[in-house]
């Protein structure tokens, strides 16, 4: 499938790979439909670690589809860890360095949405290695040609091994992080289910939420748009037909399974629709940590007969059996 406004992991070659783990980036570069946002799928195997590093231009939120992992964070003022398992989703500020590690025993899978469609990264190894001899031994109070001994790698392999834990951690809390898997489903009809992981649920966001949610076969998200955030959706499983309207009247009809991902810019109409015999697993990032919603359900609701019937070139008691919602569907009962 061509379209600016798709992805599909499986024909993205992943920036960084190795027997350990798996970094796929989609940006502006893959997806030139992408506005203000892109997306990213870590895996990490065994005892994977992603190498610290840190986003000048972009925050990052993570939702955790398998596994266990650890994160650490050096913020402004304090170093931060805490621990993320299925379910959960956690937030990294822009300039935070971070280090992600897996603690389980088997893979675990992280789907991240920074809010820039051309995100750059930092890494402490290359930080490192541009400091001057001079500047290392006067910060880290070393002895002459110390950071000789810091080898740089032929090339950068962003995903490296620690040794074997001799105890997982616990259960580690952080205002950083939020078990979206097991709050409440705010909606929840014949359709499918919606959580939240919003600013509200999480006060730490900036420029990103998540809207967690699942369709029923037949199940449809009413035809909506956000004025004030892009929605990236990716698919964890399942198969999908996604429709998205620009302004100049174009049409996109994209089928989205398991692994693949579409996106509608801000106020771009667009629905999402269960065309599989299964349930339907989905992410929905957005490019704002408090999305907005305009459902067409509501829209319609708000016009009186005549003005419809002028819409559509026909009488107004034409419409005397639409049943006028009087606010936001968001999951269409079936």
């Amino acid at each position: 499938m061509t379209s600016k406004y798709f992805f599909s992991l499986e024909s993205i070659k992943p920036q960084k790979k190795n027997a350990l783990g798996a970094l796929t980036y989609v940006t502006a570069n893959e997806m030139p439909g992408l506005v203000n946002m892109s997306f990213a799928h870590l895996s990490l195997y065994d005892r994977g670690s992603v190498e610290p590093l840190w986003h000048p231009n972009a925050n990052k939120i993570g939702y955790c589809t398998k596994g266990n992992i650890l994160v650490t964070m050096r913020t402004p003022s304090e170093v931060v860890t805490f621990t993320v398992k299925k379910g959960e989703l956690f937030f990294i500020p822009q300039g935070y360095v971070h280090h992600i590690e897996n603690i389980g025993e088997t893979e675990s899978v992280v789907n991240f949405a920074l809010n820039h469609a051309l995100p750059e990264t930092m890494f402490l190894s290359t930080a490192v290695h541009s400091i001057s001899e001079n500047v290392f031994t006067g910060t880290f109070n070393t002895s002459q040609h110390f950071i000789d001994g810091l080898n740089k790698a032929k090339n950068h392999d962003l995903i490296k091994t620690l040794p074997k834990l001799k105890k997982r951690p616990e259960n580690i809390s952080s205002p950083y992080k939020f078990d979206i898997e097991e709050s409440d489903k705010v909606i929840l009809t014949q359709g499918g289910y919606l959580q939240i992981g919003t600013k509200p649920n999480l006060p730490m966001l900036e420029g990103l939420g998540i809207l967690g949610f699942g369709l029923n076969p037949k199940g449809i998200v009413e035809p909506h748009w956000h004025t004030n955030a892009g929605e990236l959706v990716y698919i964890v499983k399942g198969e999908t037909r996604i429709t998205v309207l620009s302004p100049n009247g174009h049409v996109e009809i994209l089928d989205v399974k398991g692994g693949e991902g579409a996106f509608a810019p801000a106020s771009h109409f667009h629905n999402i629709e269960n065309i599989g015999s299964g349930d339907v697993e989905v992410i929905a990032f957005f490019s704002h940590a408090e999305p907005d919603y305009i459902g067409i359900g509501e829209v319609m609701g708000a016009c009186s007969n005549d003005l419809l019937a002028s819409v559509f070139n026909t009488t107004p008691d034409y419409f005397e059996t639409l049943k006028k919602p009087q606010g936001p569907l968001i999951i269409v009962p079936t």
